[in-house]
């Protein structure tokens, strides 16, 4: 089996100061690093922030949409029915005043009890 290379750097085991620099300007080159990638981690958070943040402005803006739909169509069946009981109270209005006086006689008789 060919044998692996490593990258990893190995450092002299004695307390020599080119050794002590050497470390501290791998660590300074190491903190260096982290920041950068704590950096490319926060702009990728930030895009996906504002990813959901637009598909949530849509999904309420869609919702708003649908619950304005709703609310005109009742608005239009309620016309349409105060149009139709209108028209029906002109056609038969005898009947449509002996009904109005049922319907209060039989709310008066519940709501006394």
């Amino acid at each position: 089996m060919p044998a692996s290379t490593s990258t990893t750097t190995e450092f002299p085991r004695t307390g020599s100061a080119a050794s002590t620099k050497d470390i501290e300007v791998q660590l300074q080159q190491l903190r260096e690093d982290i920041a950068s990638l704590a950096k490319t981690v926060a702009a990728v958070g930030n895009e996906k922030a504002y990813e959901v943040k637009g598909k949530a402005k849509r999904a309420a803006a869609d919702a708003t949409d649908a619950s304005y739909q709703i609310a005109e169509a009742a608005k239009n069946q309620a016309l349409t029915w105060e149009r139709d009981l209108e028209n029906q109270i002109r056609a038969k209005p005898i009947q449509s005043v002996a009904i109005a006086a049922g319907v209060g006689f039989v709310f008066a008789l519940l709501s006394r009890r």
